[in-house]
């Protein structure tokens, strides 16, 4: 009885200490989710002026001859997957892997070529063990994301599908809705559509533009810019939607440690009752042993 008294106490100590932990890594979370969605905030109006500023030399070019506008019937696809660098976000990147090794699949059944770039620890590791075809890895990127990161992997994924016979650069992560709320996200990059639905700001459309030096020039200047905000948003979501993942469930794992503590402690104190009444019999007992 008293060896399970000692037992039962260290496991509510064991859990009180896992609990600081869960809260702790709950609040440091919680700090990183505000910093992301700012983040994320400031770059959705640059995104947008990005956009709605390459809209009017789009206009006086043809697009569809640039590498990255191309439509191209064969090549390779390659599959961008996001993960987080580390883990405890619940089933953040569960989900990432799932839908990564099914499109995968779907596309291989099509007789596709298919190749990752891998974004963060999680899927990187995850590929290689299951030996999926990768052709490049950023294996840090997202415990601190910073916009040069997203703008070299940026660059880099501009390089390969300029030069490189590729179909298609698809990106798999996770779209940050709110804190409670997070969604996969499968979005094609390249070939680039829909810059010719950017809407312009009212009284801009009648008005007449002179480019210097022209507007093949600065569509050129501006697209690179343009990408690199675009990434850089994939990203910020990504992060974003790991940190609300990693703060519910750290909510949760802090709940659970709560009713686990009581559970024990319940059972703690029926224990010390059951002793004391025990020991209160056998004080009686020996009581009336002596007074016959």
């Amino acid at each position: 009885m008293a060896g399970n008294l000692i037992t039962l106490r260290r496991r509510i100590k064991s859990v009180k200490n896992t609990r600081k932990i869960t809260q702790a890594m709950k609040t440091v979370s919680a700090a990183k989710l505000r910093r992301s969605v700012g983040e994320l905030k400031k770059n959705r109006p640059f995104l947008e002026k990005a956009g709605a500023l390459l809209h009017k030399p789009a206009r006086e070019i043809d697009i569809k001859e640039h590498p990255l506008f191309k439509q191209r019937e064969t090549g390779q696809i390659v599959l961008v997957a996001i993960s987080s660098d580390k883990g405890l976000c619940g089933a953040f990147n569960t989900h990432i892997i799932k839908k990564a090794r099914d499109q995968y699949l779907h596309y291989r059944e099509q007789g596709v070529d298919v190749s990752f770039v891998a974004v963060g620890n999680r899927i990187s590791k995850y590929l290689k063990k299951k030996e999926f075809p990768i052709k490049n890895q950023y294996d840090a990127m997202m415990s601190k994301l910073i916009y040069a990161d997203a703008r070299a992997l940026s660059t880099y994924l501009q390089g390969i599908y300029d030069t490189e016979d590729i179909r298609a650069i698809e990106i798999i992560g996770t779209r940050f809705l709110s804190a409670a709320k997070q969604e996969i996200h499968h979005h094609k990059l390249f070939p680039l559509t829909g810059l010719e639905k950017i809407d312009e700001s009212p009284g801009l459309e009648e008005e007449e533009y002179i480019f210097e030096p022209s507007a093949q020039a600065i569509f050129n200047a501006l697209l690179p810019q343009y990408v690199h905000a675009l990434v850089y948003s994939f990203l910020l979501e990504s992060s974003a939607s790991e940190h609300a993942s990693r703060m519910v469930a750290m909510d949760m794992a802090a709940r659970n440690a709560g009713d686990v503590i009581k559970s024990l402690t319940l059972t703690l104190n029926k224990l010390r009752q059951s002793l004391i009444t025990k020991e209160l019999l056998e004080i009686m007992t020996a009581t009336e042993a002596l007074n016959k």
